[in-house]
């Protein structure tokens, strides 16, 4: 080094990421609804590629510690065993699709209103009807998170629910997370009628004032669909969904 300098406002030129892509692994929401109705074939033949796509991944990142230092070696190994347990999760949340029906429902139902959300932003900016936009998807980290969480979730006796999970990708974390709160919303009511189904299901806090307007804007893309969806199938006695 033969130069030290400061910038008054430094600058950095971060590269675009690009989700990878698998025939084998469903991500359109709409598709997924459909899989929940279907039953449990359908929920096999739609996710069970994604856990070993997850670990086709972890084996290339192993591949990638050979010739690090101990000390480095040894955050690799740690780091490894976090994700043969984030696999497993996610391979524990199609399990429970298939065996849960009211879960596999409210997986349905989420989807949709996730669907209904983003075929509505999108045809604000595209200037489109909802129904010209190209079918909403996920991004596989998106779907990968909100299925290593359904079992902390749905279970309320699961071990996962001391599990604090964090999840960091801007700007498409939001999708992923709002998708897991319409899943313990719609959930909620669907396990109870009446005030057995009410009550509050999600908190979100925005520290920073200047975020706040992404509340506002999580409450009219998600929760508006999954309120019109939920007039139309969350009937019957059971509690209404409501935000504030």
């Amino acid at each position: 080094m033969t130069r030290v300098w400061t910038d008054f406002l430094p600058q950095q030129e971060v590269e675009r990421v690009v989700p990878a892509r698998s025939d084998g692994v469903e991500f359109g929401m709409e598709a997924l609804a459909r899989v929940a109705v279907s039953g449990a074939e359908a929920v096999s033949a739609a996710l069970d590629s994604l856990p070993e796509l997850y670990a086709e991944w972890r084996r290339g990142q192993e591949g990638m510690m050979t010739g690090l230092a101990p000390r480095r070696l040894k955050t690799g190994q740690a780091l490894l065993e976090n994700v043969d347990t984030a696999g497993s999760r996610i391979r524990d949340g199609i399990d429970l699709l298939k065996r849960d029906t009211v879960a596999r429902e409210a997986f349905g139902l989420m989807n949709t209103a996730m669907a209904m959300a983003n075929r509505r932003r999108e045809a604000v900016i595209q200037k489109k009807l909802p129904g010209d936009v190209d079918p909403p998807t996920w991004r596989p980290f998106q779907l990968a998170f909100v299925l290593l969480n359904l079992v902390g979730v749905t279970d309320r006796n699961s071990g996962e629910r001391e599990i604090v999970d964090l999840l960091f990708f801007r700007p498409a974390a939001a999708r992923a997370y709002l998708g897991l709160a319409a899943y313990a919303i719609v959930l909620r009511r669907l396990r109870g009628s009446g005030v057995l189904g009410a009550g509050i299901s999600v908190i979100m806090r925005y520290t920073l004032r200047l975020l706040t307007p992404l509340v506002s804007s999580a409450r009219s893309n998600s929760c508006g669909p999954m309120m019109t969806m939920a007039g139309r199938r969350l009937a019957n006695g059971r509690s209404r969904l409501d935000s504030g």
